[in-house]
Order: C-alpha cells, then sequence, then structure tokens
C-alpha cells in the first residue's frame, strides 16, 4: 500500500499526500459519519470506511491530526477548515490524496480493463475516444476518459455545487497529461475553462489526479468554499477509533 500512495502522490504533485486501505480493513467510523451509512448495505459500509480511513492515512502524511469526515446532503465529504481532498474506490480498494489549502482536487481509479462499447455514447464522443494512447485500444481509452471525467467532476463540485453530465466536459490526453475542457459556463468556471492532471495505471488500475483551476473572484459577493466548513461537533478519530 506504501507504494501505492507513493505513486498517488507523485501524480498528483507536490503538497499533496495519498493513502490506500483495502475495502474491509477500514477502521470504525467517527460518529458523524456513522449517519450516513445508518442504511447502507454491508458491502458500502465497507467502502466507505476504507475511503475515510485513507482520507485519515493522508492527513496523518501531512503531520496533521486525523479528522472526522462527515457526508454533506450533497453527499460529497467534508473536509476539516483549511484541507482539500478527494476519496475514490472500487470493491477492493480505496484511495484518498489530501492538501493543505490550494485548489481542489479529484481523483478516480478505474479498471485498466476496455470498457465495454454499449456504454461508450453514454460518457463521450467519438473524438475522444478515437484519441491516440500508445497500448490502449478504443475501450481502454474510452474507459480513461470516463475515469478523468471522475476525477474532475469531484474536482469542480466544491466551488460549484453542481452535477454535470458527461456531455459537459471535453477530455483531451497527451502522453500521461490529461484535461478536461468545460463545454458550458458552470459556477465560477466560464465555458472552456480547463481542468489539468495527470494519470497512470498502476497494477491492474488506471488512476487519475485532476486539479480545479484557481476560482475567479473567490472573495466576490456570495461566494463560500464548500470545503471550509466543519461542525464544532465533529470529533476526531485516531486510525484505532475515537480519541
Amino acid at each position: 500500500m506504501s507504494e501505492l500512495s507513493a505513486r498517488i502522490e507523485a501524480l498528483c504533485g507536490p503538497g499533496v499526500a495519498a493513502c490506500a486501505v483495502r475495502v474491509g480493513q477500514g477502521g470504525p467510523l467517527a460518529a458523524v459519519e456513522r449517519p450516513a451509512m445508518a442504511r447502507a448495505v454491508p458491502a458500502r459500509r465497507a467502502e466507505f470506511a476504507a475511503g475515510r480511513d485513507a482520507a485519515r492515512g493522508a492527513m496523518h502524511r501531512l503531520g496533521l491530526p486525523a479528522c472526522a469526515i462527515p457526508m454533506r446532503p450533497d453527499r460529497s465529504p467534508l473536509w476539516p477548515y483549511g484541507l482539500s481532498g478527494s476519496i475514490s474506490h472500487d470493491a477492493t480498494l480505496a484511495v484518498a490524496a489530501v492538501r493543505r489549502g490550494g485548489r481542489a482536487l479529484g481523483i478516480d481509479i478505474a479498471s485498466a480493463t476496455p470498457l465495454e462499447s454499449a456504454i461508450w455514447d453514454e460518457i463521450a464522443d467519438a473524438d475522444e475516444i478515437g484519441q491516440p494512447v500508445p497500448g490502449f485500444d478504443p475501450g481502454r481509452v474510452a474507459g480513461l476518459v470516463f475515469a478523468a471525467k471522475e476525477a474532475a467532476y469531484k474536482a469542480q463540485f466544491p466551488a460549484t455545487g453542481r452535477v454535470l453530465g458527461f456531455d459537459a466536459m471535453r477530455i483531451e490526453i497527451a502522453g500521461n497529461d490529461i484535461a478536461a475542457r468545460l463545454r458550458q459556463t458552470v459556477g465560477p468556471y466560464a465555458v472552456g475553462t480547463v481542468l489539468r492532471g495527470r494519470w497512470a495505471v498502476i497494477g491492474a488500475r488506471l488512476v487519475v489526479a485532476i486539479d480545479a483551476p484557481d476560482v475567479p473572484c473567490a472573495t466576490g459577493p456570495g461566494f463560500k468554499p464548500r470545503n471550509t466548513e466543519l461542525p464544532a461537533s465533529t470529533g476526531m478519530v485516531s486510525r484505532s477509533g475515537m480519541r
């Protein structure tokens, strides 16, 4: 897990700490985290717990105390004041990346196997899937485009609070650099805004990390970053439980 965490950190760039936790090995949830999983099936609870544990592990790698991360009503993580981060998981692994302040980021992990052609049209256009990626057939390019849109969606959400469709952005791949170009104005981001990042195949998975641009007029009337509120009741937790 430590090697995987280091590779994700290298993908995200300076100032970001990452951690990976196997699903089923996550620690206990903090009291403020439990309501989000009150009605969840066991598999979902295990994924959620692994993701929160991965986030706390990333905080630890930054030299910070391990904070609870409640779920907002919109289901996004409520990061502690001064932190931005992202969590992703599949059925067996959860990963998290965290940085002190700075731009919001999004990460996504997905299988590196080809995406079935029946759903290509739902997630991308022919030009996106037709981009040349050495060693990738169109099905694997489609999977990379899908993961990139998921990562970009997470990166833009803290500033916009907007749920976007797959047609809201276009993915552009150049080597291991990747960009999501907005096809519409979304919150403070004008049409044509580009969210940039990097991707890699790590083991059997695609990993994509994308940064949101600096928010224009961040101090303007009515602007309130979505990741800087922390309820006074939010407890501190350690990797072995409450403290």
